[in-house]
């Protein structure tokens, strides 16, 4: 009956995400941090963050590859399917009442221009996401060249995006080898 409740106590974290972050992904990271760091405890930002880093390399949305990496962590499967059921339940709602306004109502200037303040809003959240990641990514030097590195080449188009991923990993390793002293 307890792992019960936590599994609904997940479910209403993650429906909270899913409700009110607009973006996904590193969008919700805000929220993510405080439901599920600061007011439950239940997780640690370190491990929110090697979630985050392991749902990008993953297939699929982040938002929900990050809820359920977060869950399984917690409580295994059941944590991993409420997490993520919790994640994307609003955005199905959210989605089908806009889809019924917008065949109604998406010729109007209005309606246009709200659309418009919420890029704009999305913008700043994955702005403020961008600086949380990169000050917990980049520690020192040598993590801040290969970041910029990395944007660049995939920016300019100059490298696979996976060619990237797959050097950062064991970049990664061997950088944790390094801290830990292995």
């Amino acid at each position: 009956m307890k792992v019960f409740k936590h599994l609904v106590k997940l479910y209403i974290i993650f429906f909270k995400v899913g409700l009110f972050t607009i973006g996904g992904g590193y969008a919700m990271l805000p929220i993510v941090e405080k439901e599920l760091v600061q007011k439950s405890k239940l997780s640690t930002m370190e491990s929110v963050m090697e979630s985050y880093s392991l749902a990008q390399t993953l297939p699929g949305v982040i938002a929900s590859n990050a809820a359920a990496l977060i869950g399984y962590k917690l409580f295994g499967i059941p944590g991993a399917i409420a997490s993520a059921l919790g994640v994307i339940t609003p955005s199905i709602g959210i989605v089908t009442v806009i889809a019924m306004v917008f065949r109604k109502f998406g010729h109007l200037e209005v309606v246009q221009n709200a659309f418009i303040g919420i890029r704009i809003v999305v913008l700043a959240l994955l702005f403020d996401s961008f600086m949380r990641l990169f000050k917990v990514a980049v520690f020192d030097k040598k993590t801040f060249a290969v970041s910029m590195i990395s944007f660049v080449l995939v920016l300019m188009n100059w490298a696979s995006p996976i060619l990237i991923l797959i050097i950062g990993a064991l970049f990664g390793l061997y950088v944790y080898r390094e801290r830990v002293g292995s």
